[in-house]
């Protein structure tokens, strides 16, 4: 017998999704918070920030989008789902992340769901390959966690010219039905023939890319944060590979932990990502760790040229 897993909106989200858009300019101004530090100080915070968020963790390069990102909202009332849109895509421009028209192809979904850790059970019963990339903690967080928020990605390797370096399958999630209320997920399988060229002995060979993130929130444990504040921290996960098990706490990746103040991107959150944008991926780890941790620097203590040469 098939499984209807539907989604659905708790009313008191609704609610406050309604008086967040009834209460909206149209402006789409992305506004971050922040404080200044002494040098010492904003330093090992930085430090601490990228390694809280696992970007470029070990001997893993950076992963970010190379194609245009093309978000999809599922779960919400039309009206809603254009508005969490919106933020993630003004986020997008203010980081220089180039954002696809408006009739694209989805690599970004953001699901809302009854119950998200059932969504995510339910694909990898059908579809157990997409969540192929995950370490067994991560994948067991996403199984069996009660975090109201659950993300994964798809990732390639590329040469330094952006010609893939390997053979890959790229499923990521659709979820259709009218208003995005589909009782079942789809998976569109997406094959692409990749050859690898050799690298200098100056730079690395490779790069990584993300082509498929999929965001699922779980609906009754985010129903009491604003629909602003959830669309900036889809947006931050989205787009850059994070792993935030123990997310830095001047970010709007603690959004939803005990005692967060954050309801919107902070000054270091938006740095990061410009900075993400802007570094050379064709370096080790420990280089592109310090292009961050330098742009965070430049935030709190401004000074004159740009962000230190790697």
């Amino acid at each position: 017998m098939r499984t209807a897993c539907r989604f659905a909106i708790v009313p008191i989200f609704l609610a406050a999704a309604s008086q967040a858009v009834a209460h909206q300019s149209v402006s789409d101004t992305i506004v971050v918070r922040g404080t200044r530090l002494d040098p010492d100080q904003a330093r090992q915070l930085a430090a601490d920030f990228v390694r809280r968020t696992g970007v470029a963790s070990g001997q893993q390069q950076v992963a970010r989008w190379v194609v245009p990102v093309c978000i999809k909202v599922i779960g919400l009332q039309p009206a809603h789902a254009a508005r969490v849109e919106q933020i993630m895509r003004g986020i997008a421009r203010e980081a220089n992340i180039k954002a696809a028209g408006p009739k694209c192809d989805p690599n970004i979904t953001v699901s809302f769901a009854d119950d998200a850790g059932k969504v995510v059970r339910h694909i990898d019963s059908r579809r157990p390959h997409q969540l192929s990339e995950l370490s067994f903690a991560a994948k067991e967080r996403l199984l069996t966690g009660d975090a109201p928020v659950r993300w994964w990605y798809a990732t390639s390797e590329l040469d330094r010219d952006g010609v893939p370096a390997n053979n890959i399958s790229a499923p990521w999630i659709t979820m259709g039905g009218q208003n995005g209320n589909s009782a079942l997920p789809s998976v569109d399988e997406v094959m692409t023939t990749q050859q690898y060229n050799s690298g200098s002995k100056v730079r690395t060979p490779t790069v990584r890319s993300l082509y498929g993130a999929t965001v699922v929130i779980d609906s009754g444990k985010a129903a009491d944060t604003p629909i602003e504040a959830v669309a900036a921290y889809a947006a931050m996960v989205a787009f850059a590979e994070m792993d935030a098990a123990a997310p830095p706490p001047d970010s709007i990746l603690g959004l939803f932990w005990p005692d967060s103040r954050e309801t919107s991107l902070t000054d270091w959150d938006l740095a990061f990502l410009k900075s993400l944008y802007r570094m050379p991926l064709d370096r080790r780890s420990r280089i592109q760790r310090g292009h961050l941790v330098e742009a965070l620097l430049d935030e709190r203590l401004p000074r004159k040229g740009s962000a230190k040469k790697q």
